[in-house]
């Protein structure tokens, strides 16, 4: 039945790459740090198939099929994803709201919180996790990128001299 699910033996059976002694479904949290077993469980097989390998996720084809860039941020990297920035001046912004016990009111006050953040400080917040990533991909690591953001504030990327600047200062303090 075309869009069903026929299940991770029948599809290693179908690659020919099922043993006789067959698989456990999944191995422990442990299996994926052992590189040199790649046919252990289902899944492990599965996910080192090449096709499963450039499969993107429904949510980024559902995005892109429309016409628009899907871009993931790591997950709890608050300084690379000015979104984070933007909410958590929201919540400074309703913790100074008075107290309701009204579901209603609760809502009206997060989204006039929200309404509230300036565009400029948006902006802001999205030029620093800019800085923040290009210094990441520039080779600066969490105390050095720190520094340069905090040194250099003038545009949405660092420039190199400040990179060179940011790891021979952190040199010299750990020196």
């Amino acid at each position: 039945m075309p869009g069903w699910f026929i299940g991770s033996e029948n599809i290693i059976k179908e690659r020919g790459l099922w043993p006789e002694n067959g698989l456990r479904y999944a191995c422990e949290k442990t299996c994926f740090e052992n590189e040199t077993n790649l046919s252990c469980c289902c899944r492990k097989v599965l996910f080192y198939q090449p096709d499963f390998v450039v499969q993107k996720p429904a949510i980024q084809e559902f995005i892109e099929a429309r016409g628009h860039l899907c871009d993931f941020y790591p997950k709890y990297h608050c300084e690379l994803n000015f979104i984070e920035m933007y909410w958590g001046a929201g919540k400074l912004g309703y913790r100074k709201t008075p107290k309701t016990s009204n579901m209603a009111d609760m809502r009206a006050n997060v989204i006039d919180c929200l309404d509230n953040v300036p565009l400029l400080q948006i902006k802001r917040f999205s030029n620093r996790a800019r800085r923040y990533i290009h210094a990441y991909i520039e080779g600066l690591d969490g105390p050095q990128a720190a520094w340069a953001n905090r040194r250099y504030h003038g545009h949405r990327t660092l420039p190199p001299e400040m990179v060179r600047a940011a790891k021979e200062a952190i040199k010299s303090i750990l020196e």
